[in-house]
């Protein structure tokens, strides 16, 4: 069994603090996608009141990346970005891009532990 995508896509998404893990639960719950990672980030808002004065105002971010087959890329690029309330103001931004080949995550199945 193989477990190499060819022509996956990467659909990453940077997040308000708080926001990614319900996130990575609908998609492995609702959509059976376990190929998801989330780590967190600082950044400076472009357009905050205080990079006026030259400073800029540091904020936590998620970014939340998923790698899913070429051909349910768009559909869940769409689930993702109403699910994550990116729809909403400043609810964060989402892209995707390609990768030419990548390596799907998978857990293997071990059996159970007597103690």
């Amino acid at each position: 069994m193989s477990n190499n995508l060819i022509n996956a896509k990467l659909i990453t998404c940077i997040l308000p603090k708080g926001r990614a893990y319900g996130l990575l639960q609908a998609l492995m719950e609702e959509k059976d996608i376990h190929s998801v990672n989330f780590h967190r980030a600082r950044g400076v808002g472009r357009f905050s009141p205080i990079t006026a004065r030259g400073i800029g105002e540091q904020q936590e971010k998620e970014i939340l990346e998923a790698t899913v087959a070429e051909e349910d890329a768009d559909e869940l690029f769409e689930f993702m970005f109403f699910k994550g309330e990116m729809n909403q103001p400043h609810g964060g931004i989402i892209y995707m891009t390609s990768l030419p080949k990548a390596t799907e995550m998978l857990v293997p199945d071990l059996p159970l532990e007597v103690s």
